[in-house]
């Protein structure tokens, strides 16, 4: 979650986006780039390795689709997800988020050219809200706050463009439910920011949307569930947390970040027992590149073994 202070400053500054640009309505038509790499079964490939955390994999394909595409950012969004989901999932460690920032930055600037090709092209949109919307988030954690406000200006010009399309698509439900949840969670002395620029919506209006996508017969539907696991945890609603923990740990058993979720949701709901069994199992994983997330898995089954007695 942004700081309040940056969260003000995206509010009042997306009142002052021209309203043509808020009403224009878009059809998703995806550039010839997109469209051939949707059609490698690579690409593919490299998504599923992805989500099992088989990283080396991952890296290796979208490394190979980066030359063969190199006018294409979706390689690199996948490849800059890998330290983001480290900084954002296991450890805010200055080196996850420079790497973050670094492939994110080249991510950022194709999907800007691709749109001004393109500009009928909803996917880079939806591809621009999100990644500006992480990178202000890494950076506001790093304390680069110009970055972090320039990026979150940016994330929100697209997310207003977004919540215009009035798309059923699951990628954009995601978008909608994290702006929704974004704006009812304002602390009450902030509301004015919303309300000056005619935003309303509550919490819970940002957890139907952000349900409606994970229950959805799209890929989406893991990110969705993965937000739905973070924020439920945030609210300290565990049993809904570990709903969602629960799903993506059996849809994807080898996912090293998953199960270790899993354990810190179980820990943070007081079932020392389970965060235990759960931590054990990190530790037993073989995940190559996941040494860190198994020596914090040890060094909290030592704390916690204590508590069980």
């Amino acid at each position: 979650m942004l700081p309040t202070v940056v969260l003000g400053l995206l509010l009042f500054a997306g009142g002052v986006e021209s309203s043509a640009a808020i009403t224009a309505q878009h059809e998703s038509t995806p550039s010839d780039s997109t469209t051939t790499l949707l059609a490698d079964s690579r690409f593919n490939e490299g998504v599923d390795a992805f989500y099992r955390t088989d990283w080396q994999t991952a890296d290796s394909v979208f490394s190979e689709l980066k030359k063969e595409h190199p006018d294409d950012p979706m390689p690199w969004f996948f490849s800059s997800m890998m330290p983001f989901w480290e900084y954002f999932f296991i450890e805010q460690t200055p080196e996850n988020a420079a790497e973050f920032l670094e492939e994110s930055e080249v991510a950022v600037k194709l999907s800007e050219q691709q749109l001004d090709r393109q500009p009928s092209d909803t996917t880079m949109v939806l591809l621009l809200s999100g990644l500006h919307g992480y990178r202000s988030l890494v950076a506001a954690g790093e304390s680069e706050y110009r970055v972090a406000i320039s990026s979150g200006l940016a994330g929100f010009n697209f997310t207003r463009k977004l919540l215009s399309l009035g798309s059923d698509r699951p990628d954009a439900r995601i978008g909608r439910g994290m702006f929704y949840y974004m704006v009812g969670s304002i602390p009450r002395e902030m509301r004015w920011a919303s309300n000056m620029v005619g935003f309303r919506a509550d919490a819970e209006q940002g957890f139907d949307e952000l349900k409606r996508a994970a229950e959805s017969d799209s890929h989406v539907s893991i990110d969705a569930k993965m937000m739905l696991m973070y924020l439920y945890n945030k609210e300290e609603r565990f049993n809904e947390s570990l709903e969602y923990a629960e799903k993506l740990t059996n849809e994807f058993p080898g996912n090293i970040i998953f199960r270790y979720k899993t354990a810190e949701i179980h820990e943070n709901a007081g079932n020392i027992d389970q965060a235990i069994a759960f931590y054990e199992d990190v530790t037993q994983m073989n995940n190559s590149g996941f040494g860190r997330i198994r020596s914090l898995s040890s060094e909290k089954i030592r704390e916690l073994s204590g508590m069980a007695d």
